[in-house]
C-alpha cells in the first residue's frame, strides 16, 4: 500500500494555500515545518534566501500542502508506437498498425535513453552523495548532545537546517543559508569550555559537509 502523500511530519517542506495577509504571507509561501504543536498543528519557519527567517507561525494542517519532489511511483519506461504518422497529443493517424515509423521510433529510442542516463547519473551522484552527508549529520548529532544546555538547542536547530536543505534537490538547495549554519556550527564548538569527546571529530564534520557541497569554511581562531 502507498503512504499517504500529503500527510505532514517535522521537517517537511510546505507552502501556504491561502494567503495570510495579517502576517504578510502570500498564498504559495514556502516554509518548514519545525515543530509539531498539537495533532494537525505545526510550527513552519518562513526564510528567505539568505536563511533570514522572517516569520514563524502556528497553522493547522488545512493551511498547508506538502512539496514532494519525486514521483509517487516509477513510471513505465516503455514507449509504444503504432503506424504511421504521430501520436502526438493523442493524434492517432490511420496507417498499418502492423509496420513501424522507423524515424519516429528512433527518435523516442534516443530520448528515452538520454532521459534513462540522466536520472541514472542523478541516482549514482546526487542520491549517494545524500546518503553519505546524512550519515555524517547523524554522527555529529550524537556529539551536539553532549554540548552544555545553554547552547544545545541552537545547535541542533542549526543542524536541523542542513539536513532540510541536503535533502532538496541540487538545484533548489539555499547555499547563503547553509554556509550561515555550518559556520554557526564551527563557531559554537569555541563556546564550549569543557572537553567534550568526539569534539575534534565535530569539527571536522561540518567542514567535510562544506567541503562536499562547495562551500568555502574557515576554522574558528584557535582551533
Amino acid at each position: 500500500m502507498l503512504a499517504t502523500p500529503n500527510k505532514l511530519n517535522l521537517l517537511d517542506i510546505v507552502a501556504l494555500k491561502t494567503p495570510l495577509s495579517e502576517h504578510n504571507l502570500l498564498a504559495g509561501q514556502v516554509g518548514t515545518i519545525v515543530e509539531i504543536l498539537a495533532p494537525e498543528v505545526y510550527e513552519v519557519e518562513f526564510s528567505d534566501n539568505d536563511g533570514q527567517t522572517y516569520s514563524m507561525q502556528a497553522l493547522p494542517a488545512h493551511q498547508l500542502l506538502k512539496l514532494h519532489y519525486k514521483p509517487l511511483k516509477t513510471m513505465s519506461n516503455t514507449f509504444h508506437q503504432f503506424g504511421k504518422g504521430d501520436n502526438v497529443a493523442g493524434d492517432n493517424v490511420a496507417g498499418d498498425k502492423n509496420q513501424n515509423d522507423f524515424k519516429n521510433a528512433t527518435i523516442g529510442i534516443v530520448a528515452q535513453n538520454q532521459a534513462q542516463a540522466t536520472v541514472g547519473n542523478l541516482n549514482q551522484t546526487s542520491g549517494a552523495s545524500i546518503a553519505e552527508l546524512m550519515q555524517i549529520i547523524s554522527t555529529m548529532r550524537q556529539t551536539a548532545a553532549q554540548f552544555p544546555p545553554e547552547i544545545h538547542d541552537d545547535i541542533i536547530i542549526d543542524i536541523d537546517d542542513v539536513e532540510v536543505e541536503i535533502q532538496k534537490p541540487e538545484k533548489e538547495r539555499n547555499l547563503p543559508k547553509l554556509k550561515k549554519r555550518l559556520v554557526a556550527l564551527l563557531t559554537a564548538v569555541t563556546l564550549v569550555a569543557a572537553p567534550i569527546a568526539g569534539m575534534t571529530d565535530f569539527t571536522n564534520n561540518v567542514m567535510e559537509i562544506g567541503s562536499k557541497l562547495g562551500i568555502e569554511l574557515k576554522l574558528p581562531s584557535g582551533k
